[in-house]
């Protein structure tokens, strides 16, 4: 499990697997207006146009449609669930297809502080860095005290790129950005990866993978939620408002293992998927406008996700009593079935 901290009006926030959250430290968030939030709520992102196949299966298959989808569109932001294996080698495939090179340019990765891109661009051109100075990108951000960082496959993706880039001429290597404010970065967590999105690729008519726990890439979110995040109101919509239709959001879908005394408001039927789906390969890429996948509700599939740990009663899903639905919160999933574990 993996957290991640905000206190704003004192709502304390637990994400399970998708997106850090509660239970260390703190961070405190400025209050949007509240005018501004009331708006922002009721607004969902528009979705790319983005044509793809009905299912993408394995993890070669779905790295192609994904490197195939840059001829369509500017950004791939790639959700995570944090320390799982399966989402490591997805993206790993992923900048290795032989393709990926030559349509990105970037990486931005929440795995990465912005105060320590300088070791970061040493390490992934080839120069000879420390474990312990490496680490100190991972370590300087703002969830070092969560430690979820410390899984190795996040330090497998560094070498990964590494790797790619020692095969390629220099003018053509791959840069990868840490997204996440470092000390003495006093910018908001996703504003500060929206800001190295925007000067980094959308004003250089570029093309980026974005990789972040998987919540920072919802296109909605019920109105409670959004007003307890402060600045913070999702990568993808913050992106929207200046480069509307750049951004393919894909979240991952199936089984995490919850830790005890947690509950979700309603128990997930992964055979819903699997009875809908042609393959049965896992992973599979399913784009969530195809039916019956774009009218799932997101308080079956994604309540497992994220929970309000404030008050007496205990950690509750923040998708309880929500109608929202999986069409409604990304473009594609990858349905990694009900028991893909760790």
């Amino acid at each position: 499990m993996s957290f991640r901290s905000v206190a704003a009006k004192n709502v304390v926030l637990r994400m399970v697997g998708v997106m850090t959250v509660a239970g260390a430290t703190l961070v405190i968030v400025s209050l949007a207006n509240e005018s501004f939030i009331r708006a922002q709520s009721r607004q969902i992102a528009a979705p790319p146009k983005v044509r793809l196949p009905d299912e993408s299966t394995g993890i070669d298959g779905i790295a192609r449609t994904l490197v195939s989808s840059f001829d369509q569109v500017d950004i791939v932001a790639l959700g995570e669930a944090h320390q799982r294996r399966l989402d490591s080698d997805l993206r790993i495939a992923l900048v290795r297809h032989p393709d990926f090179a030559k349509k990105v340019r970037s990486i931005v990765v929440e795995f990465g502080s912005t105060t320590e891109q300088s070791t970061l661009d040493r390490y992934i051109r080839g120069e000879n860095i420390s474990p312990a100075q490496l680490a100190q990108v991972w370590k300087t951000t703002t969830q070092v005290a969560n430690g979820v960082w410390d899984s190795p496959i996040y330090a497998d993706f560094f070498a990964a790129v590494r790797d790619v880039n020692s095969r390629l001429p220099a003018d053509a290597r791959i840069r990868v950005f840490g997204g996440d404010p470092g000390p003495g970065d006093t910018r908001s967590r996703e504003t500060a990866a929206v800001s190295v999105l925007k000067e980094q690729v959308l004003q250089k008519h570029s093309k980026s993978l974005v990789i972040y726990g998987a919540a920072h890439f919802w296109r909605t979110m019920d109105k409670d939620y959004l007003s307890s995040m402060g600045q913070d109101i999702g990568i993808v919509r913050m992106l929207e408002m200046d480069y509307p239709g750049r951004t393919f959001a894909v979240i991952p879908v199936g089984g995490i293992d919850l830790p005890p005394g947690l509950t979700v408001p309603i128990a997930p039927d992964y055979r819903k998927f699997d009875r809908a789906l042609k393959t049965q390969v896992r992973p599979v890429l399913v784009p969530l406008q195809r039916l019956p996948f774009r009218d799932f509700t997101a308080k079956e599939f994604l309540g497992d996700t994220v929970f309000n740990c404030r008050g007496p009663g205990g950690c509750v899903s923040i998708f309880k009593g929500s109608i929202l639905t999986l069409g409604q919160m990304a473009d594609a999933c990858v349905y990694v079935g009900a028991d893909a574990g760790r």
